[in-house]
Formats: structure tokens, C-alpha cells, sequence
């Protein structure tokens, strides 16, 4: 065994020193290139790098986040997470000051989080964090590095979808409400034309009158659920949004605090577009007067219009907008505004804040109905103390050519029919049967599609009308409109439904029933809608 101490000692040549130095500078240079390497890396990655201590305290944090957050380096080093970049409680409510705390005791739990910030400025964003332990030269931990990633636009779109499933939902349970409620005010306006019709007394006059007064508000409410749910009652035409603004303006102007100043600045090239008068008039009516009970104390209420283009389809809000030219309208106020809580769920039906009794709460729920109507979108913008702003964007068409009426002679005397009623509800049946014949007409009623056809299929000579509901379990009225006419192309029907006129019922007009009747319609309705089916020739009385 040879010993060290033994081993001979060679002094140090000048060669190898100078060897030994060169190796020493090239380790060094390379050492600061992956240094340099590894620090433009971290500075001008597209993501938050940044490293914390124990108890929280920055101690890194890179340009990306400097530029997110909008502190310097000099600011943000050393102050604690909680009070810069982390607020103290999410807008949720969320105790934030308890999860940072936990990610700092415990950073093994949480390897990936997601949790709200927020800026200098005061702007709250979203942020994927993934957390790693950082251990000093004995192992023993001292420092979290977190990466994070902005997902506000995503977390904004996720939230603009689950509303968009939730206003899809509550509408088809809203128009199914709605369908079934007008069923029975038809039946309850019924019988109380019956009792009407039938007794001399003045005082159950005067109470039956009280009836369909109450069935015709309740019909209303019903209306604005419907439109909600884009089933509503609506006629498309060419109509100019500058003379329904107007309107709009001119009876607010009437009705609400002359403290509430109401401007208007419509300076759309292009104000004409395809729609419904009466609805796009409720629904501005709506906004302006949600916008007034937001100034107690008075205010501004403005009106404006503009154009504006979509080269390519887009979401706004829950809508999706497809390319083309549009009519934005805005109606904006200097009123209390809205927490983001309250404007979230502002186009729910029966969603308020007013007292009770002031509302039902339809009202923005039946303007959101309504754009939805005429394939357009609606946006709500508001804070607290600032006011709040809606845009309303409408597509801009071309004019639908106005097909010319068939020329009416007088109305002539009220004629006599043979009718078939086909209704599932046993209410709807029975009243129909008992005003119809009260008032000479010969009625015939069904519960099924099955019975109506065994008993057309032997007698279709002998009825002059058939009477059909929409919305039927089974065979609805477009099948049993369709089976009837192989029976006989000459059928004259007649649609009746709880929902109103919307495409599916255009289209069984455009196949040949004469009209559709919207539930809940008294006899004096129906009797009228007939003279006119007589008047013009579409319909001819046996009798």
C-alpha cells in the first residue's frame, strides 16, 4: 500500500496554473450565460413567475406579472401577498386571507389552485396557479414558487355559457308555466262569460266583469313570460327604431319625475329594421323605466343609436351574433346602479329588488326574450354610484315586401257553424262547447288526435271549422292538421295555443290553416276572428 506521505511533490509549472486558470474562466462564463439564459427566460416568459417565503412575503416577481399586476419591482418586493396582488375575500366571498395562509403552511396541498387577484389599479382577475416547494442546502423548505396563468377571459366565457344554460332552462320551464296557466284563465274567462251571458243579474254581472278583468291581467303576465321564453306573440315588419325611441321618450316624459332629464342623440344612418313594433316599444319602455327607478333623486336618462358592423360572428353576453350590419341602441342613467350579484341575474323572470308588490319582476326578463326574438343581443353594463348602460344590438335588413290583403266586403251577419274542437285540457273543452252552442253554433269535442280523426274520417262533410290546440301529448296540431287534410284538402282549421305565433305556427299557416287564435281569447275574439275568415272566403258556413 503506498501512502500519501510518501508520494513525491512536483511543483506547480507555470503551464498547468495557467491551464487551471483558463478552465476556471470558461466554467465561470458559462455559469453566467445560463445564469443570463435562465433570467430571460424568467423575465420575458408570458406568465406570472414569482417566488414567495414562508410566511408570504415576495421575494421574486418577474416582468409579466410587474406588467399584470402594475407594480414595479421596487413596490411589490417584500410586501406580503395578501393587500397587493391578493385581495382579502373573492367577490364570491371567499376568505382568501385563510387560503394563502394555507398554501404557506401546507404548499404540498395545494400544487394547483385557482383563485381570484387583483391589480394596483383595483382590477380583480383570475389566475391558474401552479405552487412548488423551493429548499435551501440542508433540504429544509424556504420559499414557494408559483407560476400563474391569466384565465379571466376563459373564466368569463365559462360564466357567459352557464348562464346561457341556466336563462335556456328557466325558459323552457317559464313557457311551460305559461302554456299551462293560459289554459286554465282561458277556462276561467270562460265560464265567466257563461254565467255572464246567462244570468240578469246586475250584481253578477258586475262581479263576472271583475273575473275577466282580473284573467286579462293575469293573461298579460303570462304574455311577458312568453316572451321570456321566445315563445311571444310577435309580427315582423319594416319598422323605423327612431319613431318607436321617440314614442318611447315622449311617454316617459309623462309619466316619470320631471327631476329626470330624458335626452336623445339618434344618429343611426340606417334606424330601419325587420321587426315587431309593439314588443321593441315595451322593451325599451322596460329599460327606461327600470333606469327611472334608479334615480329617486332625478338624473339623466339618455337615448342614443349608432351602426356598427360585424365582419364575423360573435358572442356578446349569452348571444351569439352572427356577421352582418346592426343598429345599436343605448340607454344609459346617472342612477344608484347595480352590484355585480344584481347584475348578473337582472334578466331572470321574477328576479327584483324593488319592494314587494312593485313589480314582478318580468319586465328585463321579457326584453331579454325579445332580442333573442329578433336575433340580436342585449348587454348590461353597471357599477354602484356610477349608473348603469344598455346596448341593444338589432340586425339591419332589407324590407320585406308587404303581400296585399285580400279586399274585405262588410262584415256580415254573424253566421252559424258546425265546429270540431280538439283540446286536451277537459276544461278548455267543456266551456268551448257550452259559449259556442249557447251562442247557435254546433259543437263537437275531443281529447285525442286518434278520437278527432275516426270522427272527421265519417263526418268531415258536415264541419265547417276545426279547432286545433298547438301543444298536445301524442299528435300535435301540425300532424293532426296534416291527417285531417288527406281526409279532406278542403279542411278549414283554425290553431288555438297557450304559447303564441312563433315560427312552428307560421308554418302551419304556410300550409294551410286559415289562422291561429292565442289562449286566452273570449267568445267575442273568436266570433270576430270567424267574420273575418267569412268576410274574406276563406271560410264558408253550411248553413
Amino acid at each position: 500500500m503506498i501512502k500519501e506521505s510518501n508520494l513525491p511533490f512536483f511543483p506547480s509549472s507555470p503551464a498547468l496554473a495557467s491551464t487551471h486558470d483558463l478552465d476556471s474562466n470558461q466554467v465561470y462564463e458559462a455559469l453566467r450565460k445560463s445564469e443570463e439564459r435562465y433570467r430571460e427566460l424568467v423575465e420575458h416568459a408570458n406568465s406570472i413567475i414569482m417566488r414567495c417565503d414562508r410566511n408570504g412575503r415576495i421575494t421574486s416577481f418577474n416582468e409579466y406579472a410587474q406588467q399584470l399586476f402594475g407594480y414595479s419591482e421596487a413596490e411589490i418586493i417584500g410586501r406580503h401577498l395578501v393587500g397587493t396582488i391578493v385581495p382579502a375575500s373573492e367577490t364570491s366571498g371567499r376568505d382568501l386571507r385563510k387560503l394563502i395562509d394555507d398554501i404557506c403552511d401546507h404548499p404540498q396541498e395545494h400544487r394547483y389552485n385557482i383563485n381570484e387577484n387583483i391589480t394596483k389599479s383595483g382590477k380583480r382577475v383570475w389566475i391558474a396557479w401552479t405552487n412548488k416547494i423551493m429548499s435551501d442546502e440542508r433540504g429544509c423548505p424556504n420559499g414557494i414558487l408559483s407560476i400563474g396563468t391569466d384565465i379571466t377571459k376563459q373564466r368569463l366565457l365559462e360564466e357567459e355559457l352557464r348562464q346561457a344554460q341556466k336563462m335556456q332552462a328557466i325558459g323552457e320551464l317559464a313557457g311551460g308555466i305559461a302554456h299551462d296557466f293560459n289554459n286554465m284563465i282561458h277556462g276561467i274567462s270562460g265560464y265567466a262569460e257563461v254565467i255572464q251571458q246567462i244570468s240578469k243579474d246586475p250584481r253578477i254581472s258586475e262581479y263576472t266583469s271583475h273575473i275577466l278583468t282580473t284573467a286579462r291581467h293575469a293573461a298579460e303576465l303570462t304574455k311577458q313570460l312568453l316572451t321570456f321564453a321566445r315563445k311571444g306573440n310577435y309580427q315582423l315588419k319594416d319598422c323605423n327604431t327612431h319613431e318607436i325611441t321617440r314614442d318611447v321618450c315622449a311617454m316617459l316624459g309623462r309619466t316619470i319625475d320631471r327631476r329626470i332629464r330624458i335626452e336623445q342623440l339618434l344618429e343611426a344612418n340606417r334606424p330601419h329594421i325587420i321587426g315587431d313594433p309593439a314588443q321593441l316599444k315595451s322593451a325599451l319602455l322596460n329599460i327606461g323605466i327600470n333606469a327611472k327607478d334608479a334615480m329617486p333623486n332625478g338624473g339623466t336618462l339618455r337615448f342614443t343609436s349608432s351602426n356598427i358592423t360585424f365582419n364575423k360572428g360573435m358572442t356578446i353576453a349569452d348571444f351569439e351574433v352572427q356577421p352582418g350590419h346592426y343598429l345599436l341602441i343605448t340607454i344609459s342613467d346617472n342612477g344608484t346602479g347595480m352590484p355585480p350579484e344584481v347584475r348578473r341575474r337582472i334578466f331572470e323572470p321574477f328576479f327584483t329588488t324593488k319592494e314587494s308588490g312593485r313589480g314582478a319582476g318580468l319586465g328585463l326578463a321579457a326584453v331579454h326574450g325579445t332580442i333573442h326574438l329578433h336575433k340580436g343581443a342585449i348587454r348590461c353594463h353597471s357599477q354602484e354610484g356610477e349608473g348603469s348602460t344598455f346596448k341593444l344590438y338589432l340586425p339591419i335588413s332589407k324590407a320585406r315586401e308587404e303581400k296585399p290583403g285580400k279586399p274585405t266586403s262588410a262584415s256580415p251577419a254573424q253566421r252559424k257553424l258546425n265546429i270540431m274542437v280538439v283540446d286536451d285540457e277537459a276544461i278548455v273543452r267543456s266551456y268551448s262547447k257550452t259559449l259556442f252552442e249557447m251562442n247557435g253554433h254546433k259543437v263537437v269535442t275531443f281529447a285525442t288526435a286518434e278520437q278527432a280523426i275516426t270522427y272527421y274520417r265519417q263526418h268531415c262533410d258536415r264541419v265547417d271549422l276545426v279547432i286545433l290546440d298547438m301543444i298536445m301529448p301524442g299528435m300535435d296540431g301540425q300532424e293532426l292538421f296534416a291527417f285531417l287534410r288527406r281526409i279532406n284538402p278542403e279542411v278549414k282549421a283554425l290553431l288555438s295555443t297557450g304559447y303564441s305565433v312563433d315560427s312552428k305556427v307560421q308554418e302551419v299557416i304556410a300550409e294551410g290553416v286559415l289562422d291561429c287564435i292565442q289562449k286566452p281569447f273570449t267568445y267575442e275574439r273568436l266570433s270576430k276572428k270567424i267574420e273575418e275568415l267569412i268576410a274574406s272566403g276563406q271560410l264558408i258556413s253550411t248553413k
